[in-house]
């Protein structure tokens, strides 16, 4: 039976969405130059609307506090923390601060830096072009800002690494916006007025154009609302996140589904965010959830997990929007001697990704539900054809049972895979890899043990978690792409530091995503709760 005591303590999401959040926005990007930027915003971000968010008390304990999960602790280890606090991008920054407060006789070299890392503070962080956190803007409230930008005003004019980038007008008031180049190819931004104060990661966020002095107008009215005194403007990126003004008791860090779901989070509109708290010494796990988008209880996961084989190294539920697939299908359709858009209509509730340790991550294992009496099984050949690109003829066959597969034989970077989707009764399963749908098979003909023999709530439970397996999956697939002959030195890198963090994470037991509640209308945030599952 699953352990009743929660789990919150070793939330292992939680964990690493908060260590990407917090290295990309502390530890640094190495920026492209400050001369050579391109076009306005040259970083093609949108400024008013970051892909996370963190909240804090103090940006210097975070590290600290994330080390209280048991899991981090064990497989991030204390050089996590070391890293971050002698990390290159600090040093050099700490380093360029010392010497111009040296030079220019100033009594703030490493004030500025604690300014920002010990005192509450906001990060916005933005994805970059390869899809990871590495923009961020940094704002903070302090009382002592006023004879710091005095003399950074009259450093500007003459040090080769400060300089005037620009101005915006807050509050009726020119507001002058630094730039300060802190190591090769290391430029920010930051500005200030009255107690606010705003960093910016690279000045691409900012200006760009020929002479790099062109502002962005959406990027700069949203810096002027952080730097203004009106409270309500300066928490600009709260309702997008559907936060109130509140300051949280310690770190509290939202990130958005698509980025997550790399992009793909139209197609589950439902599921908007997921938030991790740091209260009272122990992290908590959210969810944002729009109700109003959630049809016929179509977060109930209950018909899934029956056909899902058991003991997968994870598995994912999402209340996905069929509707939203029909612009999709209609494109497909246009290949086929028949539409395929009439199957958005036909399908219904939540979908499951799957993967499991005997395939490989690039193969995870899709399960969706049709519609009762649904006779479509026609459709979802033409599907697959159109879909699935290769010269190898589709092959079809039908089970005893019911089950009609299609599969094909297809080239890939990584060698020839044989795809496969399947219909059987209300059951549709796909994957690249054709012993994954046949495993499905197996489990619903009552062949092979299911996820849900030992689920006590497959209706609330949203995500299945296998450390051990899990970490079993990633070794394999990290030294798959590191040939000892090939990357003799990468593979040795791994072998060092790799295998001991995998070794820990291997420890821990299973753990099941349990969705406390879910709203009847609107869209709030509530409590995802991780449990220990049976093995």
């Amino acid at each position: 039976m699953l352990a009743k005591k929660s789990f919150s303590k070793k939330v292992l999401f939680g964990s690493l969405a908060a260590v990407a959040v917090v290295a990309a926005a502390l530890v640094g990007y190495r920026a492209f130059g400050w001369g050579a930027m391109g076009p306005v915003n040259s970083l093609k971000l949108d400024l008013s609307r970051p892909d996370a968010l963190v909240r804090t008390k103090s940006l210097s304990t975070l590290p600290r506090d994330l080390l209280t999960v048991p899991l981090a602790r064990d497989v991030l280890r204390e050089e996590f923390l070391f890293y971050y606090e002698q990390s290159e991008d600090r040093l050099g920054l700490k380093g360029s601060l010392r010497r111009i407060a040296y030079e220019h006789q100033l009594g703030w070299g490493d004030q500025l830096l604690r300014m920002v890392l010990d005192q509450p503070a906001e990060v916005a962080l933005w994805r970059d072009a390869d899809g990871s956190l590495k923009h961020f803007a940094i704002a903070v409230s302090r009382n002592q800002l006023t004879r710091i930008l005095e003399e950074a005003g009259k450093v500007a004019l003459k040090d080769t690494q400060m300089s005037v980038a620009g101005s915006l007008r807050v509050d009726g008031d020119t507001v002058p916006v630094y730039a300060l180049n802190y190591a090769w190819q290391r430029t920010l931004l930051f500005a200030a007025h009255g107690q606010r104060l705003v960093i910016l990661s690279h000045p691409g966020m900012l200006y760009g154009g020929d002479e790099g002095k062109k502002g962005d107008g959406t990027a700069e009215k949203t810096v002027v609302s952080l730097l203004g005194k009106d409270a309500d403007k300066q928490n600009v990126f709260h309702p997008q996140f559907h936060l109130d003004n509140a300051a949280p008791e310690g770190h509290s860090i939202a990130v958005k589904a698509d980025f997550l779901s790399f992009g793909y989070q139209p197609f589950f509109g439902a599921l908007e965010a997921l938030r991790f708290d740091f209260q009272k010494g122990a992290w908590q796990s959210k969810v944002l959830l729009n109700a109003d988008k959630l049809k016929n209880n179509a977060y109930d996961s209950a018909a899934l997990w029956p056909v899902l084989p058991h003991s997968p190294s994870a598995c994912f539920s999402v209340p996905v929007d069929w509707s939203a697939l029909a612009p999709v299908l209609k494109r497909l359709g246009s290949k086929t001697s028949e539409p395929v858009a009439p199957l958005a209509e036909h399908l219904q509730g939540p979908a499951a990704a799957c993967w499991y340790g005997n395939s490989r991550l690039h193969t995870p294992v899709f399960v969706a539900t049709r519609k009762p009496q649904a006779s479509d099984d026609a459709l979802y050949g033409s599907l697959f054809d159109a879909a699935i690109g290769g010269k190898d003829p589709v092959r079809k066959t039908a089970g005893k049972d019911g089950a009609i597969r299609w599969e094909r034989t297809i080239a890939t970077a990584l060698g020839p895979t044989t795809a496969a989707l399947a219909v059987a009764g209300n059951t549709v399963v796909f994957s690249a890899d054709g012993k994954l749908v046949d495993q499905v098979l197996a489990v619903r003909r009552k062949q092979a043990p299911a996820a849900s023999d030992l689920l006590p709530d497959g209706a609330r439970t949203v995500g299945l978690i296998a450390p051990a397996s899990l970490a079993r999956l990633i070794q394999l697939e990290a030294f798959d792409t590191l040939p000892a002959n090939n990357e003799p030195v990468l593979r040795a890198a791994a072998n060092e530091h790799l295998v001991p963090r995998l070794d820990a994470l291997k420890k821990y037991p299973p753990l099941r995503m349990v969705l406390k509640r879910q709203p009847a209308s609107g869209t709030s945030w509530e409590t995802l709760e991780w449990q220990e599952a049976a093995r």
